[in-house]
C-alpha cells in the first residue's frame, strides 16, 4: 500500500473488521481509517497462523493484507516493546503491536480492553467498543452515528 498511514491495527480490531462488525466497521468509516491502515508483522503473523482458517478467512486476510502496510519490527519498535513490556506488564505480542503505534506515531486502534486499559496513558489507543461522549456529553457508543 502507498500513502501515508493513518492508524495501526492490532489482531483482535482486524479480526472484527473481518467478520463485519458493525461496530468496527462503524468506528473505522466515521474516523476515515479505511485507508492509510498499517499492522504490525506481528498482527500479519496472527493473522495467518490461527487454526481452523478456511480458503474464505485467508482470502479476506490477503485482501486486507494487499491494502495494509506491514510493518517490520525495526531497532526502535524493539526498544519501544521492551519497554512498554516492561513498564506495563502487557504480553509481548501487544508490546510490539502497540510499540509500532507508538514509534509511527499514530493512534492503535484495538478491540482489547485490557490492553487499551494498560498501555493508553501513553498510546493513543482508540476501542471501537470503548464509550464515547458526544457533543452533548452523553454516553455514546463508539462507531453509533445515531443522532439523539
Amino acid at each position: 500500500m502507498n500513502g501515508t498511514i493513518e492508524s495501526v491495527w492490532d489482531t483482535n480490531a482486524v479480526i472484527e473488521w473481518l467478520q463485519g462488525d458493525a461496530r468496527v466497521r462503524g468506528f473505522v468509516k466515521e474516523r476515515g481509517f479505511e485507508t492509510g491502515v498499517a499492522i504490525s508483522q506481528i498482527t500479519r503473523m496472527e493473522l495467518l497462523a490461527r487454526p481452523g482458517l478456511t480458503e474464505d478467512d485467508l482470502r479476506g486476510i490477503t485482501t486486507f493484507l494487499v491494502g495494509s502496510t506491514v510493518v517490520q519490527i525495526t531497532p526502535d519498535v524493539e526498544r519501544h516493546a521492551i519497554d512498554l513490556r516492561r513498564s506495563f506488564r502487557v504480553k509481548l505480542p501487544d508490546a510490539i503491536i502497540a510499540a509500532t503505534a507508538e514509534t509511527l506515531r499514530c493512534p492503535l486502534v484495538t478491540a482489547d480492553r485490557e490492553l487499551e486499559r494498560k498501555v493508553s496513558s501513553r498510546v493513543n489507543v482508540l476501542n471501537p467498543h470503548t464509550p464515547t461522549l458526544d457533543t452533548n456529553g452523553d454516553e455514546q457508543k463508539s462507531g453509533d452515528n445515531s443522532v439523539s
